[in-house]
């Protein structure tokens, strides 16, 4: 590698200041407008910072033993506390970043396997405490701790450190890919099952983390403006996300096979997102 990951160091302002941007990602105001710039440009030196800020969130903002011994308690109880969810959202939080930093800033575009498996299982077990689902709240939490011992973490760190830095033009035309994905969904306004659905809201998602990570390295009022407009996407998406989830549980829809058309108040911000994107 041609840097270090933790050279030079992020200072605390600014991995609070990614913590809260992270924490507000998916706030929603329907008042917040598109702007003409969607699509910000990095040289190779921010593009490089962004996911050393993000790699330096996660390493210096998780305590793993304590982390460790919360999926214990909510193995134990099935039903963590109000406090308890907290503190596993926040930790959650970190990998998720983590995650859509190795999908935007490495040239493979793709996290590895391992981080996207803890990751994942993090959402499976946080879904299952929040819809009562105790049996498999216990099932998850225990998988989940196994998968975060000293050995099988420590090649997710590994992995982590084995950064391949993209250029600015492969990271353009991998945002035009993803723009790409987001117009051929919309065509015609065709209906879209519960996986495709979530497909969509992962390349919102990605780009939102993107634009979050990038004001903190460059701080701009237009950056500030972007972040608002997909935040209020994320969120509208992640709100229906939930629905669909919860009617999945109670067997009222089939996630996999069950259609539907995308609600105006998302499909006609996608279409200005796409449409003012390079």
């Amino acid at each position: 590698m041609s840097f270090q990951l933790d050279v030079p160091r992020a200072s605390d302002a600014q991995l609070a200041a990614l913590f809260h941007n992270i924490m507000v990602d998916d706030e929603i105001d329907l008042s917040v407008l598109c702007p003409d710039d969607v699509s910000p440009r990095c040289t190779e030196e921010e593009l490089q910072a962004c996911y050393r800020l993000c790699w330096q969130l996660l390493e210096r903002g998780v305590d793993m033993n304590a982390f460790r011994r919360l999926i214990v308690r909510i193995a134990l109880t099935r039903s963590p506390d109000a406090e308890e969810r907290a503190a596993f959202k926040k930790v959650r939080a970190r990998f998720k970043h983590m995650r859509f930093a190795c999908s935007n800033f490495d040239r493979r575009h793709r996290y590895p396997r391992q981080l996207h498996f803890i990751t994942s299982l993090m959402g499976f077990l946080q879904d299952a405490f929040k819809n009562g689902q105790q049996l498999r709240t216990v099932w998850l939490a225990v998988v989940l701790r196994l998968a975060l011992t000293r050995g099988p973490f420590a090649m997710i760190r590994h992995r982590l450190a084995a950064f391949q830095p993209t250029t600015p033009d492969e990271f353009m035309t991998f945002q035009k890919a993803e723009t790409g994905k987001l117009a051929a969904a919309l065509e015609g306004g065709k209906p879209i099952t519960g996986r495709q659905f979530h497909a969509l809201r992962k390349i919102i998602s990605r780009r939102t983390a993107f634009v979050d990570t990038l004001r903190v390295v460059r701080p701009s009022v237009k950056l500030n403006a972007l972040s608002l407009y997909l935040a209020t996407i994320n969120g509208l998406m992640g709100d229906m996300h939930d629905e669909l989830i919860l009617k999945q549980v109670r067997g009222e829809w089939d996630y996999h096979e069950g259609l539907f058309a995308l609600p105006d108040e998302i499909s006609s911000r996608l279409r200005m997102l796409v449409s003012r994107s390079v």
